[in-house]
């Protein structure tokens, strides 16, 4: 296409044998050699090294022999699509999965930007993508950010030519926005496909970036397990150090015939109304022991593949990190002061957490107004990450493993606090501002994600375990 360059991508390798080109690689990907290469694949593959040509250039040698190798290249998602003007280049359009295909734009009708495309800074270029789109485009002219800002509205290829761009280059650069599924064909009032699409028109833009993000399928990034800050920074202790004014829980106690565990699976409900009586010292303590205390500490072991300190604890975590942290904001307790306190599952103990009470006051409040209860719960945990725990170790899936295990969490309590007879309710949302403000912690450092009421327990006929024996 007219002002579009064939480029390999950053991340292909031209393969040599006895210093004559003999195929391409992407290191830990795929690779593909040619048996005896021709001259004419041979000069391809090196004009593809050296930085690109036009895909006349590249298959005038032997049309028919070069336009197939070609093929192979696109169908690996190996091309990269330059657009330049006067040897300037304006916007690189690059593959990100296989699924990834280019076809030039067609036709005179109206095109828009999706509600899904996003803008941001990767190195010195700013990237253009969707999470439904299987490319990006890299915009290295800064004028061409006011042409994407033109297409907020209905653009026709002739109306987007501007004195930017003439309207051959115009084309080429809607063909590499259509390709990377920033933009689509819309109607004259600028409806898109998207807009009318029932399985699409739920989802929220931040949720279905995350999703196509942390998993595989349409992107290129490195995913799991990559320890990409080994070296760089030092990974987090599995353990926060101890804070002055301890108080050590009691030893778990329970009844000497426990309920049966599928009944207690039976049982589990959301109680949102706290019992008559507050929830104990003892039976908070019970509560964490199986919920949340540490049962040992894995000091590092490279030599294992985990250069971390790991964690074993009652519930799984992702790589056994055990990122969560535990806050209990207390508003009654027998035998606890009511305030704000921060569980060391180490230690099994509550450390007194000094801060604002009125933030405090304002946590119980908002999880009152979430459960819709005529009186605060007896105590509020708030789960809050370290992130860079979980991010040392995995890259693009971090945070997704972050709520997957709060979910574990979730669960685990829910269990725990209907086998004690306890009223619990997760809660949906949460305020990560006034956590940070009731805990001093920055929002970057450790952040709340998640929300979870516990009271004493209802009065024996509305129990839910009342008939487990």
């Amino acid at each position: 296409m007219i002002g579009l360059t064939l480029v390999l991508k950053p991340s292909v390798r031209l393969l040599e044998e006895a210093g004559q080109p003999s195929g391409l690689a992407e290191p830990g990907r795929r690779q593909l050699r040619l048996a005896a290469a021709s001259p004419a694949q041979q000069a391809f593959l090196r004009a593809l090294a050296r930085g690109g040509a036009t895909e006349a250039a590249l298959c005038a040698p032997a049309a028919l022999e070069l336009r197939f190798l070609l093929a192979l290249l696109e169908k690996e998602g190996w091309l990269g699509y330059v657009l330049s003007r006067e040897g300037r280049p304006l916007a690189t359009l690059e593959p990100l999965a296989a699924a990834f295909r280019f076809h030039p734009v067609t036709g005179d009708g109206p095109w828009r930007l999706s509600r899904f495309a996003w803008l941001r800074r990767l190195e010195g270029a700013a990237a253009l993508e969707n999470p439904l789109g299987f490319g990006r485009v890299l915009l290295h002219a800064p004028e061409l950010l006011e042409t994407v800002g033109r297409l907020c509205r209905p653009q026709t290829p002739d109306r987007l030519a501007a004195d930017t761009l003439p309207p051959a280059l115009a084309r080429a650069f809607l063909s590499m926005l259509a390709a990377s599924g920033a933009v689509a064909p819309c109607t004259e009032l600028g409806q898109l496909p998207e807009d009318r699409d029932p399985a699409l028109r739920p989802w929220e833009f931040h949720d279905l970036l995350f999703h196509s993000r942390s998993r595989q399928g349409r992107h290129a990034d490195p995913v799991g397990a990559t320890f990409r800050f080994q070296g760089d920074l030092a990974p987090l202790p599995g353990l926060k150090p101890p804070r002055p004014g301890r108080i050590q829980l009691p030893e778990p106690a329970l009844p000497q015939e426990p309920p049966p565990f599928f009944r207690v699976l039976e049982a589990r409900r959301s109680i949102r109304a706290p019992g008559g009586d507050p929830i104990t010292l003892a039976q908070l303590g019970t509560f964490l022991h199986y919920v949340a205390r540490v049962r040992g500490v894995l000091p590092p072991d490279p030599g294992a593949g985990r250069p971390y300190e790991a964690l074993s604890g009652p519930c799984p975590g992702g790589g056994s990190l055990h990122e969560l942290e535990l806050y209990l904001t207390v508003s009654r307790c027998a035998g606890l002061a009511p305030g704000f306190y921060h569980y060391a599952a180490g230690a099994h103990a509550l450390e007194p957490w000094p801060g604002p009470e009125a933030a405090a006051t304002r946590l119980l409040r908002q999880a009152q107004r979430a459960m819709d209860g005529a009186s605060a719960p007896d105590l509020l945990f708030t789960l809050a990450a370290r992130v860079q725990r979980v991010a040392w170790k995995y890259q693009a899936i971090a945070y997704a493993l972050v709520l997957k295990d709060t979910g574990v969490l979730f669960q685990q309590m829910y269990l725990v606090a209907t086998a004690l007879g306890l009223a619990p309710c997760a809660i949906g949302t949460g305020d990560t501002q006034v956590f940070a403000q009731a805990s001093g912690l920055d929002f970057g450092e450790e952040s709340s994600v998640g929300e979870f009421a516990l009271s004493g327990g209802l009065r024996a006929e509305r129990t839910p375990l009342n008939d487990w024996r």
